[in-house]
């Protein structure tokens, strides 16, 4: 094999090598796995509660605190209306108050089961936020931070303790 043979093979060679690379490294970039916050959050929307159907969704209703839109308990939704950011939930590690155009709605969804032999209801939480930039363009979703999903979830749970020991003292 001349030089020059060598040489061209060796070049085609390299190309080959640097395409294949940049092109299993470009795709890399554009990989849309979920992060570790996004991943969080799927698991704080739901919470499973050893308690009737009922007693659930009246402590779901103690604790909401803004309009409802809609509600059916036969289909198990309840969704808030819209609601400002400003007139919202606040973190308290919150400083100043959210842009005014950030705006979310609540939606909750229970389900009817049994876990571990008992009566239980699935109760999810799903915190629809979005941001409008201004008046001609459409709104941007935004995520939640879960916090005020996993407040909410913290209050059913007090009222349900409330209502069982209400219940007990009244027997």
């Amino acid at each position: 094999m001349s030089h020059t043979a060598r040489s061209t093979s060796r070049t085609i060679f390299l190309s080959l090598v640097i395409i294949t690379g940049c092109t299993v490294m470009g795709c890399s970039l554009f990989d849309k796995r979920p992060s570790a916050n996004q991943q969080m959050a799927k698991f704080n929307k739901q919470r499973v509660f050893f308690a009737p159907y009922d007693n659930v969704w009246r402590a779901a209703h103690a604790v909401i605190k803004f309009p409802i839109a809609q509600e059916n308990q036969d289909t198990g939704v309840i969704e808030t209306e819209y609601i400002k950011g400003i007139d919202g939930w606040l973190p308290p590690d919150v400083a100043k108050p959210p842009s005014s155009g950030i705006r979310y709605k609540l939606m909750f969804t229970f389900a009817k089961g049994t876990a571990d032999g008992r009566e239980s209801t699935r109760v999810t939480i799903d915190k629809k936020m979005e941001i409008l930039r201004d008046f001609f363009s459409q709104p941007e979703p935004l995520e939640s931070d879960g916090l005020e999903e996993k407040i909410l979830f913290y209050r059913i749970e007090r009222e349900l303790v409330v209502m069982d020991a209400l219940k007990r003292a009244g027997n």
